[in-house]
């Protein structure tokens, strides 16, 4: 005798679950239209789930009640409720995989044939039911309406057991794109639905596989489909968390896909001239516009005055088609209540993974307050996106730098032509970061003029030049000065000299070792401040070289009324200088005539020996460059040092 006192809990069980999603969640997920927006809906799979669980136990039920019947016709009921049962049992084990891939987003880009393949058992399973009147072969009823199994019903649960281990499998292999939470829960379901299926498998009579089951939807109800702190209470969107728990999903399953990212501009002046109400009726209107004009079930409302939507069918002109048509829409009037408004709009569709790769990617995007000048809404590329966040990304990171003290010092000898050996040394910045380490300082500094954190670093600099050169060890190598860079930015501070002063004199460092290189730009500038500024450093005994040069419009006038201590010639020249003969003409008459105005030349950039000798060749009085060293730290310079000496 079957004891179904497990069936009606389960039906009870999977009822409630039913009920709460309808009515509990009705505003949290958008009901996906297509098939394949259904196939990949973890919510619809979750809601199918409950359903064939809810007519599994009903059927089962009703089976085993009627078999105490007496009416004509019980045997013909009695059959079909059992087939009832093997139906809708074989079609939760599908869905229950089917709700494992979407959990991991296993099946996101899986095409047509995947699918296919994938419904093959089940399609095998459901055809044997459906013919099973004829055959027997999964069950069969005797004369006393008692219930037998046939000799293929061990093939039904092998196909059940299948769909199991496939969803195993997918959970095993791809937990890293889900929480440890929800790997948790994903983990509990399937030891819950599989202990069930086990225990039943061994004793027929105990009727407690739909209730493990149905426990095992409990426990994936309340871990991953209440995501109440996941839904934005203003448009009953999902918010910022679920659409970055999406992306990382879909990242780390390594998926292809588009976001659609649309920005309202200036929101907080809206919200000043027409209030909150006003404002979250907007709000509500642009997302409801939204869901029903994109015909997608992934629309995200990630801040208040931002939306994102997530195509997971891999086209491209997809996304961008209805980045246009939102565009459009935003280059018209909102007609809200009795009010017409229009806000401008910045939207851009970014495509997974050739723009971005990582979900710090897409966190520096959407974080980052970048901004058009122009009024008016514009379809933004990621490319000028990005390279807006990553001056913001760049500004963190040198804060950072600044505050853990992570600068940090290298030094590039410069050697003599006429005294064969290493006479002074460059310092130059580098900053030990993971983000900072391995790019060049000419992308970060600029940054970190415009941001003013170039003040900082300055004094950092030059404090950590005079702490090298107090060091009796480079007193020893011969070293005349080193020379450390001034950026055009550091001039803005009216106390530069004196702070650099105090800094020095605590270190007890002669002017006659600091050697300031100032860009060619600096030195052309008609500004005051610059000019009294480099006036006073002079004064004071600093020598100053002109950097760069070659790279600007040259003010020859200042450059011969200037005291440089010499030029630098930028690498760009040299290296640009073909076999040519008038190349290296060009080269030569450059440094005549700086030599003709009493100047002495430094050739940076020199990498091999050819250049060296055509930088010599053409006047040259120092060299610097990776022929003779990359920059070093200060211990590798000294070493540096005592081997050229030796």
């Amino acid at each position: 005798m079957y004891l179904i006192n497990f069936e009606i809990p389960a039906f009870l069980v999977s009822l409630l679950c039913f009920l709460y999603c309808l009515t509990a969640k009705h505003r949290q997920y958008i009901p996906p239209k297509t098939l394949k927006s259904k196939l990949t809906s973890q919510h619809f799979a979750f809601l199918l789930m409950l359903v064939t669980n809810m007519l599994s136990s009903v059927s089962s039920v009703v089976g085993v009640y009627l078999t105490e019947a007496t009416f004509s016709s019980v045997a013909t009921w009695q059959y079909l409720f059992h087939a009832f049962y093997f139906i809708f049992h074989s079609t939760l084990s599908i869905t229950f995989t089917l709700y494992i891939m979407n959990v991991t987003g296993t099946g996101l880009n899986w095409k047509r044939t995947n699918y296919a393949l994938f419904a093959i058992p089940y399609i095998i399973s459901e055809i044997l039911i459906l013919t099973n009147g004829i055959t027997h072969w999964c069950f069969y009823m005797d004369e006393n309406l008692i219930y037998h199994r046939g000799k293929l019903m061990f093939l039904l649960y092998s196909i059940g057991v299948f769909y199991l281990l496939m969803g195993f499998i997918f959970f095993i292999k791809n937990k890293k794109a889900i929480s440890r939470v929800d790997s948790i829960a994903v983990g509990l379901f399937i030891v819950i639905a599989s202990a069930g299926i086990i225990i039943q498998a061994i004793k027929s009579s105990l009727l407690v596989e739909l209730f493990s089951e149905s426990l095992a939807c409990l426990v994936i109800m309340i871990v991953l489909e209440e995501k109440s702190g996941h839904i934005d209470s203003t448009t009953g969107l999902l918010n910022r968390v679920a659409f970055v728990d999406a992306n990382r999903k879909m990242m780390s399953t390594k998926q292809k896909y588009n976001i659609v990212l649309i920005r309202l501009n200036e929101f907080e002046k809206f919200i000043n001239r027409f209030g909150v109400r006003e404002a979250d009726t907007f709000l509500i209107n642009v997302s409801s516009y939204l869901v029903k004009e994109s015909d997608v079930s992934d629309v995200y409302s990630y801040r208040r005055n931002a939306f994102a939507l997530i195509f997971k069918d891999s086209k491209y002109d997809n996304a961008m088609n209805f980045a246009k048509e939102v565009l459009d829409k935003f280059n018209r009037n909102w007609v809200i209540d009795s009010l017409q408004v229009k806000i401008d709009i910045l939207i851009t569709v970014i495509n997974v993974p050739v723009d971005i790769e990582t979900l710090e990617q897409l966190e520096n995007i959407i974080s980052s307050d970048y901004k058009i000048t122009k009024s008016g809404s514009y379809l933004v590329s990621t490319k000028e996106i990005k390279d807006i966040t990553r001056i913001g990304t760049y500004e963190k990171a040198l804060k950072r730098a600044i505050s853990e003290k992570k600068l940090l010092l290298k030094y590039q000898p410069i050697w003599s032509v006429k005294e064969k050996r290493t006479v002074s040394a460059e310092a130059l910045l580098r900053v030990d970061l993971d983000e900072l380490r391995n790019i060049s300082p000419d992308v970060y500094i600029p940054v970190a003029e415009k941001t003013g954190l170039i003040k900082d670093i300055g004094l950092f600099v030059f404090e950590e030049v005079c702490r090298f050169l107090k060091n009796e060890k480079i007193k020893n190598t011969g070293i005349e000065y080193v020379e450390l860079n001034l950026s055009v930015y550091q001039f803005m501070y009216d106390d530069l000299v004196d702070r650099f002063e105090e800094i020095r004199k605590r270190y007890g460092i002669d002017t006659k070792y600091i050697n300031l290189e100032i860009t060619e730009t600096t030195a052309t500038l008609d500004d005051y401040v610059v000019s009294k500024t480099l006036k006073e450093f002079q004064r004071l005994g600093y020598t100053l070289s002109l950097d760069d040069f070659g790279t600007g419009y040259s003010n020859l006038v200042r450059m011969i009324g200037s005291k440089y201590l010499n030029i630098k010639i930028d690498k760009s020249i040299l290296w640009n200088i073909s076999s040519d003969k008038n190349d290296k003409e060009m080269l030569r008459s450059i440094m005549s005539f700086i030599k003709e105005l009493g100047l002495d030349i430094i050739q940076e950039g020199v990498e091999t020996k050819e250049q060296l000798e055509l930088a010599i060749d053409c006047g040259c009085d120092y060299v610097q460059g990776y022929y003779f060293s990359k920059p070093v730290s200060e211990k590798e310079f000294l070493d540096y040092m005592e081997n050229e000496n030796k």
